[in-house]
């Protein structure tokens, strides 16, 4: 898929997202860096004082985004305390080997063609990778990393 169709893919289904008010819950910011690349803040269920900033950016989009987590006050992407500490995520060494990212298909490659692993690129993807993520930060989070 060519650059430009990425970018109009993930325009698609991220004015879909922010045009409906059930998901004012996350705040979504485009990224400066790549216009494949997205910012979203998001608080577990249970411990809403608690704000995380994923970094989501595609290489191709629909498909597997990286994900990191934004330090805000310092701008960076490599800050492991700006990490959820969830199953899977890896804030030393600020990856997340799980089955919906691009970091997760590189450490087993294995996970592309298996039907519990495949990645499922149809619909809207970022609403899909979304979704996932704030599952996880609802349902498994154990604190911020302290590191």
């Amino acid at each position: 898929m060519s650059a430009s169709l990425s970018v109009i893919c993930l325009d698609r289904d991220f004015a879909e997202i922010v045009s409906q008010p059930e998901y004012s819950g996350w705040d979504l910011k485009r990224g400066q860096g790549s216009p494949l690349e997205i910012f979203a803040a998001m608080s577990p269920r249970r411990v809403s004082q608690e704000q995380f900033f994923a970094r989501l950016l595609w290489s191709e989009y629909p498909g597997l985004p990286s994900l990191k987590f934004h330090d805000p006050a310092t701008d960076r992407l490599d800050n492991p305390k700006a990490w959820p500490c969830c199953p899977g995520f890896r804030p030393t060494s600020l990856d997340a080997c799980v089955s919906w990212t691009l970091e997760g298909h590189a450490l087993h490659p294995e996970w592309r063609n298996a039907p519990a692993t495949k990645f499922d690129c149809s619909g809207n993807t970022l609403f899909r990778v979304l979704c996932i993520l704030q599952d996880t930060i609802d349902f498994s989070f154990g604190g911020r990393h302290s590191a």
